[in-house]
């Protein structure tokens, strides 16, 4: 998913494709933006003839029905105006959402290595600030360029009906500002795709120190982070700079060009002795003037189009990766509600496709009921292991079997849907206990809710709070301890009550009294529940029914506790550190 530069026919064509859904609002918008254009374009020749035949004859009614039919264009307008607004506005709102949420999904569908591969701040800014960027060029920039190209169009065809000489003069002035939004355009899209690329630099800048805060205090590291963030800050700015001093160079082109055809008008006027209608004078002058208001709005929206533009290039690799549908309910074929057996066999597997694995010749295979311990030195492959049996990532060589079948030919959301999994670090979210054991599924009770916790032994602790399973969490977990946090992790695995469980050094980060808690809830549930547990604290393993030992990617022992502790070797010295 890596962005790619791409030419603004291909970013805007497949901009195009969200567009279908919602053709009823784009219609009445436009259809809206074309009366407000005709009666803008109309009222110069209402004043033409109200000054030319109204005023010059002083007929009295010729002048009430010219002034009545101006004002009734005035209110027309304003009221085909405020259409055109909310169609359009809502137009570019819903196209934003649908935009926002498939990004979104295709990110829920990322593996964990492409995950890993952006910064969080970078997706979060791809989310948040790049489609925003595309929301205005939906509900602005293309409506307003469109609408500025309609109505320079119809001035030039009003001009050439009222005074072909003088409309010809403007008309030689488009080459003239062609040209310039050609030499902006080339300026302007390198300046937007700094500015967005720095933005995301910033954003995940920002999020990397911020998850960081309590080391930096603790380093003593406020300065040399402060540093760090100028330097990415200042890049921002000098992006941000070349981004004004491009605009700033353009717009007064613009403006220029407009007084030259001022001047080109009154010296005409001047030497042309026809010209002498004053209102076909008055009616030139308010057509030149916003001939050149929708050519100012063109150089203004051009600059967001280059910035609409540039978001849009950097999300649309997201847009067009092929990732596997969220399906919103995975059915299980009965063969997988629950997982009877599990089977590594002669498995390797490398990163980088090649010969240099990182996993070499696993063998070993889990029956129901059976409890699995992992143990090894950090680095030796365990947590790789654990990657491939959830099917993150496939084996290069070898097979792994789940009830028999061969998982690389399964969808693997169904073994995860079959599969309670504890982290090493417990993510809580925003709410209280209840809902984070629950992980906000209504359709799990107050009673299944309570009885999860008695087993992962919390409930105990969460009776003593004041708000009891209704106390909020805080921002990740805050407010609750090291040891709360974990054992509610345990007790939302339970709930879903599922037949695999795995503990990944479940007990690293927590004090002994939980971690003698969290022995006793698997010490309970042995031989009713499948359980694999990787441990760097052992003692988790003494109910293991069997043990395999990893080191350097491969099985250097396996067996019951007695027999691997008998052996005398890297076990046994891991037990006894």
């Amino acid at each position: 998913m890596r962005t790619k530069q791409k030419t603004d026919y291909h970013v805007l064509l497949h901009l195009c494709t969200f567009i279908k859904p919602y053709m009823s609002y784009m219609c009445l918008g436009v259809s809206m933006l074309l009366l407000v254009l005709g009666v803008q374009l109309v009222r110069p020749v209402i004043m033409k003839e109200f000054i030319d035949v109204g005023v010059a004859t002083k007929d009295m009614g010729l002048i009430t029905n010219y002034a009545v039919a101006y004002i009734g264009l005035i209110l027309f307008g304003m009221i085909a105006l405020g259409v055109e607004n909310y169609a359009l506005q809502s137009f570019g709102q819903r196209i934003i959402y649908d935009i926002r949420n498939k990004i979104f999904e295709n990110i829920l569908t990322m593996s964990p290595r492409e995950f890993t591969a952006y910064p969080v701040g970078n997706l979060v800014t791809r989310v948040t600030n790049d489609t925003e960027s595309i929301r205005t060029l939906y509900t602005e920039v293309l409506v307003k360029i469109s609408s500025s190209i309609f109505q320079i169009i119809g001035i030039l065809a009003f001009m050439f009906f009222i005074d072909t000489t003088l409309a010809t003069i403007v008309l030689l002035l488009v080459p003239v500002f062609a040209g310039v939004i050609f030499i902006y355009r080339k300026y302007a899209r390198k300046a937007f795709r700094g500015v967005r690329s720095k933005v995301a630099a910033s954003n995940a800048s920002v999020q990397e120190m911020l998850n960081a805060i309590l080391m930096i205090k603790t380093y003593v590291g406020e300065i040399i982070m402060e540093k760090s963030y100028d330097k990415v800050s200042r890049e921002f700015l000098e992006a941000g700079l070349f981004e004004v001093k491009t605009f700033a160079i353009f717009r007064p082109i613009v403006d220029g060009l407009f007084f030259v055809a001022l001047i080109a008008i009154f010296t005409v006027t001047g030497y042309f002795d026809s010209i002498t209608e004053a209102g076909t004078v008055f009616a030139f002058l308010q057509y030149i003037n916003r001939i050149f208001e929708p050519i100012k709005e063109i150089a203004e929206k051009y600059g967001n189009l280059q910035s609409a533009l540039a978001g849009a290039e950097r999300i649309l690799p997201m847009l067009e990766s092929e990732t596997k549908q969220v399906q919103k309910n995975i059915v299980i074929p009965k063969e997988f509600s629950s997982i009877h057996s599990i089977e590594f066999d002669h498995v390797y597997f490398s990163y980088d496709g090649t010969e240099n694995y990182v996993l070499k010749d696993i063998n070993w295979s889990l029956q129901e009921g059976e409890f699995l311990g992992i143990a090894g030195p950090s680095g030796g492959g365990k947590s790789t292991m654990m990657q491939l049996l959830l099917g993150f990532e496939q084996p290069t060589k070898g097979c792994i079997r789940i009830n028999g079948h061969d998982l690389s030919s399964l969808d693997a959301r169904i073994i995860r849907q079959s599969m309670g999994y504890v982290f090493q670090d417990s993510h809580l979210f925003k709410g209280s206990i209840e809902e984070n054991i629950s992980l906000f599924d209504s359709s799990i009770t107050e009673e299944m809710i309570k009885e999860a916790a008695k087993r992962a032994h919390l409930d105990s602790s969460v009776q003593r709070l004041e708000e009891g399973y209704q106390t909020p969490v805080g921002y990740l977990g805050s407010l609750l301890s090291q040891g709360q946090r974990q054992l509610l992790s345990l007790a939302r695995t339970l709930v879903q009550n599922k037949s695999l469980l795995v503990f990944d050094e479940a007990t690293s980060n927590i004090d002994s009294h939980t971690e003698e808690l969290l022995q006793q809830s698997i010490a309970d549930m042995k031989g009713d529940k499948t359980m694999i547990a990787i441990a760097h604290r052992l003692s988790t393993l003494r109910d293991a029914t069997k043990i395999i030992v990893i080191s350097d990617g491969e099985i250097v022992e396996q067996g019951t506790l007695e027999k691997v502790l008998g052996q005398k070797g890297l076990f046994y010295q891991l037990w006894n550190a």
